[in-house]
């Protein structure tokens, strides 16, 4: 197997993982949600797939301002509350929301209010009904028998929102006293509860937000493919490919192959990292300050072991196996580290159901690479210890022969 070859099967598993991109924002609505929608006349309908599922339905009247809306979403807790409102701001965000907030009581049933989200939530003040600038009619509170609870309403816009271009927000909170909505949980995909769109096409217009939902996405895939699969590929050429099971030795194949999977890998997952430096520095309402420092240590140590490849002791020097105990060491804590922080990332995104069972199965496949070659590599050792050993006896049995 030469290293070009190798190189192919490299860029085949980053083919295999880019699967993990198909996420997007909006998604088609459920079939189920979409046939309620039709049921009340409604048209257009999105499910933000990365925002607790919530799906929105509207219709807006030709040559009228009127919008009519139905908003749901699946509340699995004994008590929960689901949120939708209009921000006639600058951009689309939880403070100067206009809401409408549905919440589930214990005893089963949806109750509904008006809400004005001021600044004084920010700072956990309590959230408690008051009014409102929507001017509403045949607004409605209730839930479905496939569970979903929905919040339906008509609304007479006035002349000033365009409505090529208005801000809508939803939420969904799992906590509720009376009709108090507690504050949510604080994830990406309850951050992720804002859009700017076109309420006659239906196309999302908050470009910035968008921007960072798909380098979130890119982040994760590129420090998987580079941290998570390549910088393991390299360890595992530089231990079992030199004198194990698989060895290419002629020309130092092996070593070229090491230098070119540590180099794609860290070059891969260095830009990853980027990625998520940025989106640190650019985020206003959340940071992820262990998943981000274990991020710094990652590179940081990544880079010593990269630079390694240039600025390594030459073997005759006395200093070469300290410097060789270092590297190996510092190879496997570092793997350590990047699995670790590779599954908080994958829980800060709330990507268990997919991502997560996904780099399971490569771990597993990479463990069980590891393994094997280890078991090759143990019974070489013990049948190389058994053929020295009867040489000794044999070199022993001639000496005595010859002493006599």
């Amino acid at each position: 197997m030469s290293p070009s070859y190798l190189i192919f099967l490299i860029s085949n598993s980053i083919f295999l993982l880019s699967l993990f991109s198909i996420t997007i924002h909006a998604h088609r609505c459920s079939d189920d949600f979409w046939s309620e929608a039709l049921s009340r006349n409604l048209t257009l309908c999105k499910r933000y797939e990365h925002s607790n599922g919530v799906e929105f339905a509207w219709n807006l009247e030709n040559n009228t301002r009127i919008l009519q809306v139905m908003v749901g979403a699946i509340l699995k807790s004994e008590t929960g509350w689901l949120a939708w409102g209009l921000n006639f701001g600058p951009e689309p965000r939880m403070v100067g929301t206009q809401a409408l907030i549905g919440i589930k009581q214990t005893n089963g049933s949806f109750l509904g209010e008006k809400y004005n989200v001021t600044k004084y939530i920010k700072i956990e003040c309590k959230l408690l009904p008051s009014p409102i600038d929507l001017n509403l009619s045949k607004l409605r509170f209730s839930s479905l028998d496939l569970q979903y609870h929905i919040i339906e309403a008509t609304i007479h816009l006035p002349q000033s929102v365009n409505v090529s271009r208005i801000n809508h927000v939803w939420q969904v909170g799992k906590v509720a006293a009376g009709m108090e909505p507690k504050i949510h949980d604080k994830t990406l995909h309850n951050y992720d509860g804002t859009e700017t769109i076109d309420l006659k096409t239906g196309k999302c217009l908050s470009i910035r937000a968008a921007k960072r939902h798909h380098a979130r996405t890119a982040h994760g895939i590129l420090n998987i493919i580079g941290w998570g699969v390549i910088l393991p590929i390299g360890v595992i050429i530089a231990r079992y490919f030199k004198k194990g099971p698989i060895q290419w030795n002629e020309h130092d194949q092996w070593k070229h192959a090491h230098k070119t999977c540590q180099a794609f890998g860290y070059i891969i997952g260095a830009t990853g990292w980027g990625l998520g430096l940025w989106l640190g520095i650019s985020s206003k309402y959340y940071s992820f300050p262990k998943h981000g420092a274990f991020g710094i240590f990652i590179f940081t140590f990544a880079t010593l072991q990269t630079l390694a490849l240039r600025l390594k002791p030459k073997k005759d020097d006395e200093l070469h196996i300290y410097w060789s105990i270092y590297h190996h060491s510092l190879g496997y804590a570092l793997l350590a580290v990047i699995c670790v922080n590779i599954f908080k990332g994958i829980k800060i995104m709330q990507e268990d159901d997919t991502w997560r069972p996904a780099y399971i199965a490569v771990i597993a496949s990479l463990t069980f690479i590891f393994l094997v070659f280890e078991i090759i590599n143990w019974l070489q050792f013990k049948v190389e210890q058994k053929k020295e050993k009867k040489d000794d006896i044999h070199r022993q049995m001639k000496i005595d022969t010859q002493g006599k």
